[in-house]
């Protein structure tokens, strides 16, 4: 098996633009993480310098039981990495034909979790930007969101961060500066996928 730094790679998950998501697991431990891979065109100084940013996102040390929480960074071989902790759970771009069109006794706990973890990752100083339903992982119980502060990393080095439609904000897709507020717009998004079983905007 492959090796990202401390961390054993099982076999690949997932894929994004920003590279493949595998199963691993400390060397030094037991527990399964999720490994994210940036396979993006980076220089050296790029990915060290994307390597230390991510490295920044788990020292906050955010944890909150609706975010899947950021353990590990580093670079290998020049590929910068990201381990979370590993989410048990169906993203909800798979789930969601299972939930929409939802009742608001069903939708409400789900989008007052998500919010409740934005707020807590914004307390940490780590917005998302770029929340999509691959992003939600739920189980009947709970909802959690991936990947705060990966946009903000990505473009610290000089590269823009992903745009998502229907979920991203006016301003993202314009370039503009955005905050909090386009973190909202794409909870809302989503609260309205969810409740109608429809995409914001028709899209």
């Amino acid at each position: 098996p492959d090796l990202f730094g401390p961390y054993r790679v099982m076999h690949q998950i997932g894929v994004g633009v920003l590279g493949p998501v595998f199963r691993a697991y400390p060397q030094d431990g037991e527990h399964l993480v999720a490994l994210k891979a940036f396979l993006l065109d980076l220089v050296p100084e790029q990915a060290i310098g994307l390597a230390e940013a991510l490295t920044e996102i788990v020292a906050t040390g955010l944890s909150h039981p609706s975010v899947v929480r950021p353990l590990g960074a580093g670079v290998e071989r020049g590929i910068p990495y990201l381990a979370f902790s590993y989410a048990s759970a169906e993203s909800l771009d798979v789930a969601m034909s299972h939930y929409a069109p939802a009742s608001i006794a069903t939708a409400l706990p789900m989008v007052v979790q998500l919010a409740s973890a934005v707020d807590a990752a914004h307390a940490k100083g780590l917005p998302h930007g770029a929340l999509h339903l691959r992003d939600v992982f739920v189980t009947p119980d709970l909802a959690q969101i991936c990947g705060f502060g990966i946009v903000p990393a990505i473009e610290r080095v000089g590269r823009r961060g992903e745009i998502r439609p229907p979920y991203a904000a006016p301003e993202r897709r314009a370039g503009d500066p955005w905050g909090a507020a386009a973190e909202r717009y794409s909870l809302a998004a989503i609260a309205f996928e969810l409740l109608t079983g429809a995409r914001a905007g028709g899209e």
